[in-house]
Formats: C-alpha cells, structure tokens, sequence
C-alpha cells in the first residue's frame, strides 16, 4: 500500500513558513475544501484557477515550464495569494484593478504572509480587546491585511499599497471607515494563512489530469 503523500515537511528556519509544493489537482481539492469553488461546477472551478494562472496569478509564467508542464507547483505564498485572489472576487470574477495589484504588489504582500504564518504559531501581535459599559468583551487577534481597496460605480478603482495591521490598527481602520470610500476592510490574513495550512496537512495524492478525465466523461463537462 503506497505511502500517503505529506504536502508539508518542516518549516524552513530561513524562511519559517512550511515548505509545500502542491500539484494543481491538490490544489483544486484544497481550494474547494475551504469554501471557495462557490456554486460552480468543479471542472469549471478548475478552470477558473488554471485562467488565473495564465494572468500571472498566483506566479508569474514560468520560461522553463509550459502552461501544463509537470513542474509547476504552488508553494505557501503561492496558495496565500490564489486565495487571497479568490476570495476578493466580485460576482464571481476577480476586477482587472485587483488582478493587476496582486501581481505589481507581490513583493510587498509575501512578507506578510510570512508575518502571518508566524503569528498563526505564535502570536506575536498583542490583541485588541474591546469593553462596553454593560459587560460585553470582544478580543481581536491576528495579523491583519489592509490592501486599501476602493470602489466607485460598483467597479473596483483602486488597489494598494497593502498595509499589514496589529489588531488595535485594524479595529482602528473599521472604526473609521468611511462607508462610501472604502468597500474592503482588513483581512485577518494570519486565519486566512492557518486555514490552508492545517487544511493542506489532508492533501491527498491526485493524479495529474484527473479532473480533466472527469469533466470529459461528465455530460456536457459538467460535475453532478
């Protein structure tokens, strides 16, 4: 009985996120996993993130790879910033305002993955803890995602530059938003960085090309 395969080996001490090296088919099954394929059949789901690809997201198009090439792999920030992507869709499409920020801000956005990670093992920002007269208490905790988007006319007009954010910054951004201006508040991307990996510890094997046998042998390429 074969071996099951482990996604995530230990942490590397340089870079202190765990080192994965997803298949696309382990992505599909980690993505749907966490909620975000939506109502979509799967086969069309696989597509949707294979065109996400070709637009440089989550990585920009590997020279030495073609776009079915056996190397291509996702490793931790890559999966951090397919999700993010994911879920900042808007009626199930990604604005050309975000697609474009993800890709010009990646250098600035895949540090603070790693800050997320980290504080999703260890807190390393202290919570925010709110009180009222009457004895209710609210803790926020995490490491929050502030990728200053804005909207006007319904259409995303602004992306950028993110901003990481204790949770007393990020409870101070909410506070004091302005309704009209600002349409996408914080993230709290360190819970966004510990669902994917402890959901990615269950990836099993899948073979390359499965969910592409699947749909051809589904009518009208459609999952039931």
């Amino acid at each position: 009985m074969p071996r099951p395969h482990r996604p995530i080996r230990r942490a590397s001490e340089e870079h202190q996120v765990p080192q994965l090296a997803l298949t696309h088919g382990q992505v599909i099954w980690l993505l749907t996993e966490l909620g975000l394929r939506g109502g979509v059949s799967q086969s069309t789901f696989n597509h949707y993130v294979k065109s996400l690809r070709r637009l440089g997201i989550p990585f920009a198009r590997r020279k030495d790879t073609s776009e079915r090439g056996p190397g291509v792999t996702y490793n931790f920030e890559d999966l951090m910033e397919l999700t993010l992507a994911l879920l900042l869709r808007v009626y199930g499409t990604l604005p050309d305002v975000v697609t474009d920020g993800l890709r010009s801000f990646r250098a600035d956005l895949r540090p603070i993955y790693r800050q997320a990670y980290r504080d999703s093992q260890k807190r390393i920002y202290p919570a925010a803890r709110v009180s009222t007269s009457d004895g209710e208490r609210l803790t926020v905790q995490g490491l929050f995602l502030d990728l200053n988007i804005r909207y006007s006319a319904k259409q995303a007009i602004q992306f950028g530059p993110p901003k990481a954010l204790s949770p007393f910054e990020a409870l101070s951004v909410f506070a004091r938003s302005e309704i009209a201006g600002r349409s996408y508040l914080p993230l709290n991307i360190t819970a966004v960085a510990q669902m994917i990996t402890e959901r990615a510890r269950q990836t099993p094997t899948i073979r390359r090309g499965f969910y592409a046998r699947r749909a051809a042998s589904t009518p009208s390429g459609l999952d039931q």
